[in-house]
């Protein structure tokens, strides 16, 4: 399992940023991030301000919450990142 950061586009709802996470991101990081949600693993979690901060210095990427949404969610397997 990996754990990516979807973003999309707010004025159409396309995908438009698709990073993972490094391969040491785990379930508890996830769940220190978002909240110790009991269905982490399966959902797709918006993230806030501070939340896409925290994501931002993780990878050394630049976000534009203004234009894109972003989530967090885990996948089964790595389709590469965007």
């Amino acid at each position: 399992m990996i754990w990516v950061v979807l973003g999309f586009d707010r004025s159409s709802d396309s995908v438009v940023v698709e990073w993972e996470l490094p391969e040491s991101f785990t379930e508890d990081d996830a769940a220190r991030l978002v909240g110790p949600h009991p269905d982490l693993v399966g959902s797709s979690f918006p993230l806030s301000e501070s939340e896409l901060a925290a994501v931002s210095r993780l990878l050394g990427v630049r976000t534009d919450a203004g234009r894109v949404a972003y989530f967090l969610e885990a996948q089964d397997d790595s389709r590469g990142a965007r």
